[in-house]
């Protein structure tokens, strides 16, 4: 059975939000449980390894550091990392993360070491030169557009910035976000739905990641449009429309087989597709 720990102990609790009729044990301050976002907490014990005196004053430098004592009085070393300071965690990880007795809890809930691991291993690959993180630093954040290059994780993922809808076919873990839904006449509805549950799919061992995205994810889907109608959104055609004016000769095309990779709908162009994302994703963030 998976054990569930409780760091509202660790942290001194927030001035505001809170009710007046819910008092602690003493009858004095309020408390209730505020949602603290995304924490890692790591627990270790006294070893044998000759890097334990290292480790202990590495913890020492978390801000949360604590030694406790568990139901058998064994002595637990333990440190919490929110998000901006996770970059710090590798260091102690380094050190204590091989031994037997070490513990990883993801926001209460003890995660196995073989979970944390496919996710953690993703996020040095990615975001391991970091020092410090923001709220700002997830997976898709452009240094170019207003707006992400795409939601999800770098290799799982929908894309947002231009990609020539043509060459996309064979992705397999990443599509467009316009090739979610279905034409209904002449308007191209999008599902929502659908992408949300592509990217649980593909990232369900990666969602842990404090780079995902999380409410970020939701923010994008929320602000696409619900559908596409070419007949007055002059971004956008449909693939019939698109594939004449693509094969312009350029190069020449097999018109069967490219209509059948292009998605059913296309921006009409570059530019005009970055006009149309910079519009809808206007302050999204």
């Amino acid at each position: 059975m998976k054990k569930r720990i409780d760091i509202r102990s660790l942290l001194e609790p927030p001035d505001t939000g809170l009710t007046p009729e819910k008092k602690d044990a003493d009858g004095g301050r309020p408390i209730q449980w505020v949602e603290r976002g995304w924490y890692l907490v790591m627990d270790f014990e006294h070893s044998s390894s000759d890097k334990f005196e290292q480790a202990v004053e590495a913890a020492k430098t978390n801000p949360y550091f604590t030694e406790l004592a568990d139901e058998r009085g064994v002595s637990l070393f333990r440190t919490i990392y929110f998000k901006e300071d996770f970059p710090k965690f590798e260091a102690l990880y380094a050190l204590v993360g091989g031994w037997k007795n070490t513990k990883l809890y993801l926001k209460g809930d003890e995660t196995r070491r073989e979970v944390f691991i496919i996710w953690y291993d993703c996020y040095r690959r990615y975001w391991g030169h970091r020092k410090a993180l923001n709220a700002d630093d997830f997976c898709g954040a452009s240094r170019v557009n207003k707006y992400p290059d795409f939601i999800g994780c770098y290799e799982r993922n929908i894309h947002l910035r231009w990609r020539d809808p043509l060459y996309m076919h064979y992705q397999q873990s990443s599509r467009l976000w316009y090739t979610f839904g279905r034409r209904r006449d002449n308007v191209f509805v999008i599902d929502k739905a659908a992408m949300t549950a592509f990217l649980a799919k593909v990232n369900e061992d990666f969602i842990h990641c404090p780079c995902y995205g999380h409410d970020r994810l939701d923010r994008v889907i929320r602000r696409l449009p619900d559908e596409l109608r070419p007949d007055t959104m002059k971004e956008w055609q449909f693939r019939e429309d698109y594939l004449k004016l693509s094969a312009r000769g350029v190069m020449m095309i097999n018109y069967d087989i490219a209509l059948s990779v292009l998605p059913e709908i296309c921006p009409a162009n570059e530019k005009a597709y970055h006009k149309f994302m910079d519009k809808i994703l206007k302050n999204t963030f």
